[in-house]
């Protein structure tokens, strides 16, 4: 006789139902965008009827802001941003940046926010105001304190903000440019410790740069 499944770890229909849909959407909006995707591909590949969508959603935009706010969540519970901890600064940058690396290459991570993110931002949407209020803004105040550690008081918020900008995009690179690396560079995503390599080569590119301009800041008059 087949055991009994325990109840409590089965989620409710509506739950499984709202789940299956998020999941399915994930994969279509990254592929098609949010445009382009089909509602009827969405709720078959979820198993559902279409009509779940709008019953759980409101419709498509609805839908498309529950997924980005799924993977949000996810990014933010699974990968945070550490600390910003002014006695040890190298500590705390190198685990940032491990942390913005995860995020964007992890194959075995469960958000995917960042090639939601790469995907809204090349075609935006009026969901991006809501991703920029509720992420990215607050993960950029977060980053800031880290960075400003390594640069020095004397930095500039100009300066500040370009050295963020840098760091971001070097960790960006990796998913934004996937196409053009594997074809003019692909020992770059070779590898099975590909996350903790990249990580490893950000963190001391960075470091240096960082440190050579704090140098040039200080040694100005």
């Amino acid at each position: 006789m087949k055991p009994a499944q325990n109840a409590s770890l089965r989620l409710p229909p509506g739950d499984e139902t709202r789940t299956a849909l998020i999941l399915a959407a994930t994969e279509i909006f990254i592929d098609e965008g949010f445009r382009a995707a089909r509602v009827q591909d969405i709720a078959q590949r979820a198993g559902v009827r279409l009509s779940a969508i709008n019953y759980h959603f409101g419709g498509k935009e609805g839908l498309y802001r529950a997924v980005l706010q799924h993977h949000a969540e996810l990014a933010l519970s699974r990968t945070p941003l550490p600390a910003p901890d002014p006695a040890h600064p190298r500590a705390a940058f190198e685990a940032a940046v491990r942390t913005l690396v995860r995020r964007f290459l992890d194959p075995a991570g469960e958000s995917r926010i960042a090639a939601l993110l790469m995907r809204e931002l090349v075609n935006p949407t009026e969901a991006l105001a809501m991703m920029i209020e509720r992420f990215t803004r607050p993960q950029a105040q977060m980053l800031r304190p880290i960075i400003a550690a390594v640069l020095g008081p004397r930095a500039s918020d100009e300066q500040l903000s370009r050295a963020m900008l840098s760091v971001l995009s070097q960790c960006m690179v990796y998913i934004s440019a996937r196409p053009l690396i594997l074809q003019v560079m692909p020992v770059a995503l070779n590898g099975d410790d590909l996350v903790e390599r990249v990580a490893q080569h950000v963190t001391a590119f960075s470091w240096g740069g960082l440190n050579a301009l704090r140098a040039e800041l200080e040694s100005a008059e």
